[in-house]
């Protein structure tokens, strides 16, 4: 599996688990000139965007977690991009609080089908 499948791997995955959870989905790899938001969705009146860091579980434990990953450069890039969806979906958006959360998931390389999921709700902020 190359790294792109892993990540639209974990991606999917992501989604269900939010879903399962309560989570309303909203829009996936949503896109704008500042970057690409991996998830968003709703959870009561909070409008959640999500990074989504898929890593094997090797990989983790000789380079870290993939929450690790998401620096500085990357929340600004995130931010920028939640304020634009922000005021594309007004209408959506206007009585929901924004949220940013990031969901971790680990995959063995010769069990492709168990995941281990690390969700972290409020990993950064405005």
């Amino acid at each position: 599996m190359t790294s792109r499948q892993l990540g639209e791997h974990g991606e999917y995955f992501a989604r269900l688990y939010l879903e399962k959870k309560g989570f309303d989905f909203i829009r996936a790899n949503y896109t704008t000139r500042h970057g690409e938001i991996d998830l968003i969705m709703q959870e009561n009146d909070e409008i959640v965007f999500i990074e989504v860091k898929t890593r094997s579980v090797e990989s983790a434990k000789a380079y870290g977690r993939g929450a690790d990953r998401i620096d500085i450069k990357k929340r600004e890039r995130i931010l920028r991009s939640a304020r634009v969806f922000l005021y594309e979906e007004t209408r959506l958006t206007k009585n929901l609080t924004p949220r940013f959360d990031a969901v971790e998931l680990y995959v063995k390389k010769n069990e492709p089908k168990k995941l281990y999921v690390i969700h972290t709700p409020c990993a950064f902020g405005l």
